[in-house]
């Protein structure tokens, strides 16, 4: 803790010790990828001149120093992170090195959730350069939304009246369930499914006209 309450200060971040510490030690333990997007809102909340441009050493020493990666690989990657306020809402925008970067989840096991008569299986996270998204509390949850550039890759889709695979699909919101290592997540056909897979023409109407809700594990 010294040492990330020493990295955020580099960056002009007031730290509160209590605060951080219900973010990486609170019982039951928050997942990785929650504890990543708290820190994000924990900044999110101290800065109050936008926008702020954060770029290496202080980003990476941040991100590797409070261990919310479990592939320590991934942090380098990132190129800059923008925190500016797009109306009256703030915005992260993150660049990476490549126009594209993949992140196995669960160490390349995946999570499954048995959901529309098949097992809907989420195998990595897909984020192209210019990732953006917005944070906010709801009660005690964390909500992440707005997701820009970001998809789910995996085997999903239903078995029923219709029979629908898919690879692709574009996360929309992660609401972080307090207590719980669950999340409810809201995504909707990616447009990389339908460049990739064939699918019928009604499917291709309205396939991206309609989301999906689920309740989940997710963490990286």
């Amino acid at each position: 803790m010294p040492a990330l309450i020493a990295a955020l200060v580099g960056l002009g971040v007031n730290t509160r010790d209590g605060e951080l510490h219900e973010i990486f030690f609170s019982t039951p333990q928050k997942t990785k990828l929650e504890q990543f997007f708290r820190l994000l809102y924990f900044i999110q909340k101290q800065k109050r001149e936008l926008p702020v441009l954060v770029t290496p050493p202080g980003i990476t020493e941040v991100l590797l120093t409070a261990r919310v990666f479990s592939d320590a690989s991934f942090p380098v990657r990132i190129r800059q992170v923008r925190l500016d306020r797009v109306g009256s809402v703030p915005r992260y925008t993150v660049s990476f090195d490549s126009p594209e970067v993949r992140f196995p989840l669960n160490d390349g096991l995946g999570f499954m959730v048995w959901e529309r008569g098949m097992c809907q299986w989420a195998r990595e996270l897909v984020f192209r350069d210019g990732f953006s998204f917005t944070l906010r509390e709801s009660d005690r949850n964390l909500v992440v939304d707005e997701f820009q550039k970001a998809e789910l890759v995996g085997n999903f889709g239903t078995r029923g009246i219709f029979d629908i695979d898919l690879n692709y699909v574009d996360l929309e919101r992660v609401e972080f369930i307090a207590g719980t290592d669950q999340g409810r997540v809201k995504t909707r056909v990616s447009e990389r499914e339908f460049v990739t897979n064939p699918h019928s023409f009604l499917f291709r109407f309205i396939g991206r006209l309609i989301p999906d809700t689920s309740r989940q594990r997710i963490d990286w």
